[in-house]
Protein backbone atom coordinates (compact mmCIF):
# COMPACT_ATOMS: atom_id res chain seq x y z
CA UNK A 1 0.00 0.00 0.00
CA UNK A 2 2.72 2.57 0.82
CA UNK A 3 4.42 1.68 -2.48
CA UNK A 4 1.31 2.67 -4.46
CA UNK A 5 1.07 5.97 -2.61
CA UNK A 6 4.75 6.70 -3.28
CA UNK A 7 4.27 5.91 -6.97
CA UNK A 8 1.30 8.31 -7.16
CA UNK A 9 3.28 11.02 -5.38
CA UNK A 10 6.23 10.51 -7.75
CA UNK A 11 3.90 10.72 -10.77
CA UNK A 12 2.33 13.91 -9.39
CA UNK A 13 5.77 15.46 -8.82
CA UNK A 14 6.76 14.60 -12.43
CA UNK A 15 3.54 16.18 -13.73
CA UNK A 16 4.13 19.35 -11.73
CA UNK A 17 7.75 19.45 -12.93
CA UNK A 18 6.62 19.14 -16.57
CA UNK A 19 4.12 21.94 -16.03
CA UNK A 20 6.82 24.17 -14.52
CA UNK A 21 9.18 23.50 -17.44
CA UNK A 22 6.45 24.32 -19.98
CA UNK A 23 5.43 27.49 -18.12
CA UNK A 24 9.07 28.59 -17.89
CA UNK A 25 9.55 28.19 -21.65
CA UNK A 26 6.35 30.16 -22.31
CA UNK A 27 7.31 32.99 -19.95
CA UNK A 28 10.79 33.02 -21.48
CA UNK A 29 9.25 33.75 -24.88
CA UNK A 30 7.24 36.59 -23.39
CA UNK A 31 10.41 37.98 -21.79
CA UNK A 32 12.19 37.90 -25.16
CA UNK A 33 9.34 39.83 -26.74
CA UNK A 34 9.54 42.50 -24.03
CA UNK A 35 13.34 42.71 -23.89
CA UNK A 36 14.73 45.74 -25.73
CA UNK A 37 17.88 43.84 -26.71
CA UNK A 38 15.91 41.05 -28.40
CA UNK A 39 16.10 41.25 -32.20
CA UNK A 40 13.78 39.13 -34.33
CA UNK A 41 15.58 37.50 -37.23
CA UNK A 42 13.64 37.87 -40.47
CA UNK A 43 14.57 35.72 -43.44
CA UNK A 44 13.11 38.28 -45.84
CA UNK A 45 15.10 41.14 -44.33
CA UNK A 46 18.26 39.02 -44.37
CA UNK A 47 17.62 38.26 -48.02
CA UNK A 48 17.86 41.95 -48.89
CA UNK A 49 20.66 42.89 -46.47
CA UNK A 50 23.00 39.89 -46.57
CA UNK A 51 22.22 38.40 -49.99
CA UNK A 52 21.35 41.47 -52.01
CA UNK A 53 21.71 39.86 -55.42
CA UNK A 54 19.36 36.95 -54.66
CA UNK A 55 16.86 39.20 -52.93
CA UNK A 56 16.58 41.60 -55.83
CA UNK A 57 16.72 38.78 -58.39
CA UNK A 58 13.80 37.07 -56.64
CA UNK A 59 11.83 40.30 -56.50
CA UNK A 60 12.48 40.91 -60.20
CA UNK A 61 11.40 37.36 -61.00
CA UNK A 62 8.11 37.86 -59.16
CA UNK A 63 7.49 41.12 -61.02
CA UNK A 64 8.24 39.56 -64.42
CA UNK A 65 5.95 36.61 -63.66
CA UNK A 66 3.04 38.88 -62.70
CA UNK A 67 3.64 41.08 -65.76
CA UNK A 68 3.66 37.99 -68.01
CA UNK A 69 0.37 36.80 -66.54
CA UNK A 70 -1.26 40.17 -67.24
CA UNK A 71 0.27 40.38 -70.73
CA UNK A 72 -0.94 36.96 -71.85
CA UNK A 73 -4.37 37.49 -70.29
CA UNK A 74 -4.81 40.77 -72.18
CA UNK A 75 -3.64 39.05 -75.37
CA UNK A 76 -6.30 36.35 -74.91
CA UNK A 77 -8.98 39.00 -74.37
CA UNK A 78 -7.86 40.90 -77.47
CA UNK A 79 -7.94 37.71 -79.53
CA UNK A 80 -11.49 36.98 -78.35
CA UNK A 81 -12.53 40.53 -79.26
CA UNK A 82 -11.01 40.19 -82.73
CA UNK A 83 -12.74 36.86 -83.27
CA UNK A 84 -16.05 38.46 -82.28
CA UNK A 85 -15.49 41.35 -84.71
CA UNK A 86 -14.83 38.98 -87.62
CA UNK A 87 -18.21 37.26 -87.33
CA UNK A 88 -21.30 38.05 -89.38
CA UNK A 89 -24.40 39.21 -87.49
CA UNK A 90 -26.00 35.75 -87.82
CA UNK A 91 -22.84 34.10 -86.47
CA UNK A 92 -22.75 36.54 -83.54
CA UNK A 93 -26.39 35.75 -82.79
CA UNK A 94 -25.60 32.02 -82.84
CA UNK A 95 -22.58 32.49 -80.52
CA UNK A 96 -24.74 34.47 -78.07
CA UNK A 97 -27.36 31.71 -78.20
CA UNK A 98 -24.72 29.08 -77.43
CA UNK A 99 -23.34 31.14 -74.54
CA UNK A 100 -26.82 31.59 -73.05
CA UNK A 101 -27.55 27.87 -73.42
CA UNK A 102 -24.22 26.99 -71.83
CA UNK A 103 -24.85 29.33 -68.90
CA UNK A 104 -28.36 27.98 -68.46
CA UNK A 105 -27.11 24.38 -68.41
CA UNK A 106 -24.46 25.33 -65.83
CA UNK A 107 -27.12 26.95 -63.66
CA UNK A 108 -29.38 23.90 -63.93
CA UNK A 109 -26.64 21.64 -62.53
Amino acid sequence: MPNIILNHIAAMIDLIGSFIIAADAWTGNIQNEMDARYVEQSSLTNLFTEHKFWGWAGLLLIFVAIAAIFYFQFQAWEQEDQEQEGLTPKQKEFVEFLEKASNQSKNDE
